[in-house]
């Protein structure tokens, strides 16, 4: 077993930079036209326009994925401020499947705007948890306790890092 510490860029996929982009520009429009409309009659609504998607924009931004760090039976999710862990010891299997995340629902989290984590449900995989920036990286991790689906720069080598531990 290695315990040699191993980090994985999270890039974003062209989905991931759609999304972001129209949904950044769709919140900032439709709040900048009503704050700067006759909706806005007052100057406190004027400010709340403004600042609401601002507001989403920035709690959004906390929960984007930026990397992976594997570290003996830890993984490492790296946010914008802080790392979720996920304890990795009792694996019962990690498979690189570009396909992991079709037919899924979103049923608490983020959906696109700087990342695609939170909780999901499929047919597939049943309930769980996503850290995800790109559709076509994602690897399926299942263990006790599980499953979590990641998306790593270079899936085929942190499925490989990750079956090297034991």
């Amino acid at each position: 077993m290695t315990n040699e510490e191993r980090y994985f860029n999270a890039p974003w996929g062209t989905l991931l930079k759609v999304i972001s982009t129209l949904a950044t520009v769709l919140l900032l429009g439709i709040f900048g036209g009503l704050a700067f409309s006759d909706h806005a009659s007052t100057a406190v609504t004027m400010v709340l326009y403004i600042a609401i998607p601002f507001l989403i924009m920035f709690i959004s931004l906390l929960f984007t994925v930026r990397g992976y760090t594997i570290s003996g039976n830890s993984l490492r999710i790296r946010r914008l401020l802080w790392d979720t862990n996920v304890d990795i010891s009792m694996l019962s299997s990690v498979e690189y499947d570009p396909k992991a995340m079709t037919g899924s629902i979103r049923t608490l989290g983020n959906g696109g705007l700087y990342s695609f984590s939170g909780k999901f449900r499929s047919g597939k995989l049943g309930s769980f948890k996503v850290y995800v920036t790109d559709f076509k990286n994602c690897v399926i991790i299942k263990k006790t306790g599980g499953t979590f689906v990641v998306s790593p720069e270079n899936p085929e080598l942190f499925v490989e890092v990750l079956r090297s531990r034991e």
